[in-house]
């Protein structure tokens, strides 16, 4: 039984700024970086024969990622061969890119080729994705702050030694050691 997915409006820009908001970062200045380049995201979605659910931005074509559409959230394709129900076949690589996008060959017995509509997804975020993306970027947050704090307890232990002399200041004793020397000769010599 397919999932169902409740959409909300939310166009990217709103979903980033969602996101920015769970994970508890500045959202100000994230928000104007992204509205300054964020374009709006058009997701082209097919079904594999097995039933499976692939999705890629914007149309299929050779060099995009194709994302498998889970419970979990969109991963990459496996690598291989995936042949959808429109009759084509998508080469994907290990990292998920396409590589190839073929027509499958007619069989001997098969009706007239359809035109083939692949239809696009809404271009609205559902609930379930945006919290699915930040419960994914969350661990990684963690560990910048983490590493940024321990950065900045390397920076003051370093500083503080960094401004202790070395050792002690070193005396030059070769003179008394020689006038003792002498001494000491000396009253041997006397003995």
């Amino acid at each position: 039984m397919p999932k169902t997915y409740n959409f909300i409006h939310m166009t990217a820009n709103d979903a980033i700024q969602k996101i920015r908001v769970m994970l508890g970062l500045d959202t100000d200045t994230v928000v104007k970086e992204a509205a300054a380049t964020a374009t709006e995201v058009e997701l082209a979605e097919s079904v594999l024969v097995d039933g499976t659910v692939v999705v890629v931005d914007g149309d299929f074509e050779v060099g995009k990622p194709l994302f498998v559409v889970t419970e979990e959230g969109n991963i990459p394709a496996p690598e291989g061969q995936h042949e959808t129900q429109d009759g084509y076949i998508v080469t994907v690589d290990a990292a998920g890119i396409i590589t190839a996008i073929e027509e499958k060959a007619p069989e001997a017995e098969a009706p007239a080729e359809e035109e083939v509509v692949v239809e696009e997804a809404s271009q609205e975020f559902s609930e379930d994705l945006v919290n699915s993306i930040a419960n994914m970027i969350q661990p990684l947050v963690d560990d910048i702050k983490a590493l940024k704090t321990e950065l900045e307890s390397v920076n003051e232990q370093f500083s503080s030694f960094k401004n202790e002399p070395a050792t002690g200041k070193i005396k030059n004793n070769l003179k008394e050691y020689k006038e003792t020397r002498l001494t000491s000769l000396i009253n041997v010599s006397l003995l």
